[in-house]
């Protein structure tokens, strides 16, 4: 997990439960409202499964985990080239096959080296390793989609909670004791909502699409080196064709569009 995810997650549900308990005598228990967190988180989950399966709500969830877990492959730019550069001068010494037992550290990498030393052409891997970006991309568009389902529906249906709650207030003004609890679920369904959206859900769809976004970049790249590799380039041409990717000037989207 990032320092900045770790941080604004712990700093946000801190500062909402030092809030909570700043009350003259009210206790944290005070917000913990089952009827009002049936309502808010089962009503969430049903509408998010509506509007997508169940396999997608799932993927979305473990995609939101490989996410925000630490990342210990080599992801670096500059460090991803200098292992082309390795990559390339070994090819020239030692023919393809001598990269068989060469770690390269990233997974989308290994699979384009594995697949020149099993005898791929430069543009049978290309092809092979965009569909992998693109089969990425659209996963990561999914599991983002799903996310901002919850944060949709958790606020709507917070108010759905508020609106029961007071129903039931208003029909039994008649017996004083009904008066409390029902006014509970009326408040905290709307709390849990926004917290639910806002603290969670939106965050992670957020996350999720700025990770996607870079992975794509980081990959686009990864396949021109791959190309570099196949295609003989000596370490000078490679370096000069990854140089803009290093400078951000590219856009593997465009790029992709132009079919280039």
């Amino acid at each position: 997990m990032s320092y900045s995810t770790l941080i604004g997650l712990l700093a946000g549900i801190t500062i909402v439960l030092v809030a909570m308990s700043m009350g003259e005598g009210v206790s944290l228990g005070v917000f913990f409202n089952i009827p009002g967190m049936m309502i808010v988180v089962g009503g969430t989950a049903a509408a998010t499964m509506i509007r997508y399966s169940l396999a997608n709500s799932f993927s979305a969830i473990g995609m939101s985990f490989d996410v925000l877990k630490v990342n210990k492959e080599k992801t670096d730019l500059n460090e991803l080239v200098d292992i082309t550069e390795e990559l390339i001068r070994l090819v020239r010494a030692k023919g393809t096959l001598a990269m068989e037992d060469y770690e390269v550290g990233n997974r989308f990498y290994q699979n384009g080296v594995r697949m020149l030393v099993d005898g791929y052409s430069a543009e049978l891997v290309s092809q092979s390793l965009h569909e992998q970006t693109k089969l990425l991309t659209d996963k990561a568009e999914t599991s983002a989609g799903v996310f901002r389902s919850i944060g949709e529906a958790a606020p709507a249906f917070g108010m759905i909670g508020t609106l029961v709650g007071l129903v039931q207030m208003l029909s039994n003004l008649d017996d004083p004791s009904s008066i409390g609890p029902a006014m509970a679920v009326a408040m905290l369904t709307t709390l849990y909502g926004a917290m639910i959206a806002n603290l969670l859900a939106l965050p992670i769809a957020d996350k999720i699409e700025s990770w996607a976004k870079n992975e794509t970049y980081r990959q686009a790249m990864i396949i021109e080196a791959v190309g570099s590799i196949a295609r003989g380039h000596n370490p000078a041409v490679m370096r000069d064709l990854l140089e803009p990717y290093l400078q951000g000037t590219v856009n593997p989207k465009a790029k992709d569009e132009s079919g280039e």
